[in-house]
């Protein structure tokens, strides 16, 4: 690290040419400075972890280390932190009002660097770090592609820290208060099914028959968490203040997902509320109320596959069908979206309807041919025809329209929602419809807020960009430091309806949040309307991931 410190800063120094003597003596006086401490901790780490090897990848039993002491966590996070965000940094004032394309090697440099490192403390510290790669592959331009393939890894399949049999028996054992597993279960899978940032999930059955879901709770996760979330929040203080505000509604939302007594409580009573009316649509299952603790909770097991996973299996054999990869039918569908403008998911969803339609009316075509063969000329020379289906697309237009149109009946209607519908925690059905699991994070919002945000739906929707502003701020008490209408109008549409280019100016979200905290950051803003906007952030990028531009 430390050879490599040095080399990046003549990479960059030698770029400006000789008439910036005086500033690349100054980067290299950073960038030295860097180095010394990467070479200081270095030395430390090792002797802390005994090895200076990364962990193994995602998954993987022999990665079950983890550091529990907080003060410890914190040193680590910082040794690793502070040099990269350091280069970064360095290497945006270096291009400071210079066209990206003359930056773009070098931060594709940084990228390819430190994207291991970032994977290694991830799996090392665990924790809310494991918790970050998840929400930062909630969109695939938030981050980097470099970054993006192992926090995509993260959604489902985190390394579980109770991977041994016996450890994992123990912890149910004591949080249920019985002495031996099989006074409960027939049999538990030592094996997760799903492992998040907090806990793991097994199959079970029940002695009773019925087959569930645990939900488990790693010792201790709790208190590391809270120790994660203010080391973070210091670091962004002064690195990415624009993320504070939010950091801050965000842990108070994250802190509840450890007590699976209240996500049970959340969980039963977002099923009461909807599925009287989506039942057609949706599922979210029960939970068995009497076998919930504050660490374990046990619910309905679901029979179906996460969402991302099997729309990406399914379109991989349909391009293979068409003979083409997955990324050419990608770019041919954006293609076709780009040509023939912005179409509502409404619209979408009903031309993939008649393709799919269109292409069984095809498969019944040509299988009644085959049919017909075979009840006659084949009787003659005894050669029947194989039939044929097509695989026939998921609707992903129609699974994103029942997606939004649930939570917008969760927001307007309930005023109970699921603040963090990432794409781990939607599923694909065996009987087709959509599973919705995992309610930690539920917040409620009073119908007086409701009102006030409905409306200001209203105003975005139909485009009033001055009663957006006058809403929001005389109504919602939005304040900002400035309080630049357009700036403001254009907060409230990146959270609450889209990120198109006349928003964002072409910006991803860290660009577009870094560049509204220069010219006029947020001072006040209330906690409601900053979970409702996750929800909204959170659905367009299911969309993103599959090119599809939303509007919510």
């Amino acid at each position: 690290s430390s050879a490599s410190s040095a080399s990046s800063a003549s990479v960059f120094a030698c770029e400006r040419g000789q008439g910036q003597g005086k500033v690349r003596k100054q980067a290299r006086a950073l960038f030295g400075l860097a180095a010394g401490v990467v070479a200081l901790g270095t030395t430390s780490l090792v002797q802390l972890e005994g090895t200076s090897r990364p962990d193994p990848p995602l998954g993987t039993s022999s990665s079950q280390e983890y550091l529990t002491n907080g003060w410890l966590r914190s040193a680590v996070f910082y040794f690793y932190a502070l040099p990269i965000y350091s280069q970064y940094k360095l290497t945006e004032w270096w291009f400071d009002g210079r066209p990206y394309q003359e930056s773009k090697k070098y931060y594709e440099f940084l990228h390819e660097r430190h994207c291991d490192t970032v994977e290694h403390v991830c799996l090392l510290l665990k924790g809310f770090y494991l918790k970050g790669a998840q929400v930062a592959s909630t969109r695939d331009d938030l981050i980097p592609k470099q970054y993006l393939t192992f926090c995509k890894r993260c959604q489902d399949e985190v390394p579980t820290e109770l991977a041994d049999k016996t450890l994992l028996e123990s912890t149910i054992c004591r949080s249920l208060g019985i002495s031996d597993i099989h006074e409960v279960f027939d049999y538990i899978d030592c094996v997760p099914i799903g492992a998040a940032s907090i806990g793991a999930v097994h199959k079970a059955k029940l002695k009773d028959g019925r087959v569930v879901a645990v939900k488990v709770q790693y010792p201790d996760i709790e208190t590391r968490f809270k120790n994660d979330l203010t080391t973070v929040k210091t670091f962004c203080s002064f690195a990415l203040p624009s993320h504070v505000p939010f950091l801050e509604e965000i842990e108070r939302q994250f802190l509840t997902e450890f007590n699976y007594v209240a996500e049970a409580e959340n969980l039963d009573k977002i099923r009461k509320n909807v599925l009287p009316s989506w039942r057609k649509h949706i599922y979210i299952p029960y939970v068995v109320k009497e076998l919930c603790t504050k660490d374990v909770m046990v619910m309905e097991f679901l029979q179906g596959k996460n969402l991302l996973k099997s729309v990406v299996s399914q379109y991989e054999r349909y391009a293979a069908e068409q003979g083409l990869t997955l990324k050419q039918l990608a770019e041919k569908n954006t293609s076709e979206r780009t040509n023939s403008g912005a179409a509502s998911l409404a619209s979408q969803a009903a031309k993939s309807y008649v393709a799919k339609k269109a292409l069984q009316l095809r498969d019944l075509s040509k299988n009644g041919c085959r049919l017909l063969y075979n009840l006659t000329l084949s009787k003659v020379n005894g050669k029947s025809l194989q039939y044929q289906w097509s695989e026939y697309p998921i609707n992903l237009a129609r699974v994103l329209e029942i997606l939004m149109h649930v939570h917008a009946y969760e927001i307007f209607r309930n005023g109970v929602f699921n603040a963090d519908p990432h794409p781990g925690n939607i599923m694909l059905l065996e009987d087709g419809r959509i599973g919705l699991i995992d309610y930690g994070q539920v917040k409620e919002m009073p119908l007086d807020k409701r009102l006030k945000f409905a409306q200001l739906i209203v105003y975005l929707a139909t485009n009033k960009d001055k009663s957006v502003v006058q809403h929001a701020t005389t109504k919602m008490g939005l304040r900002t430091k400035n309080m630049n209408h357009d700036m403001i109008y254009k907060i409230l549409a990146f959270f609450n309806d889209r990120d198109t280019d006349d928003i964002t100016g072409g910006r991803n979200i860290q660009q577009f949040l870094d560049w509204q905290n220069a010219v006029d950051p947020i001072t006040t803003l209330d906690d409601s309307y900053v979970m409702v906007g996750r929800v909204a952030i959170l659905l367009r990028a299911l969309g993103n991931a599959f090119n599809l531009k939303l509007r919510v």
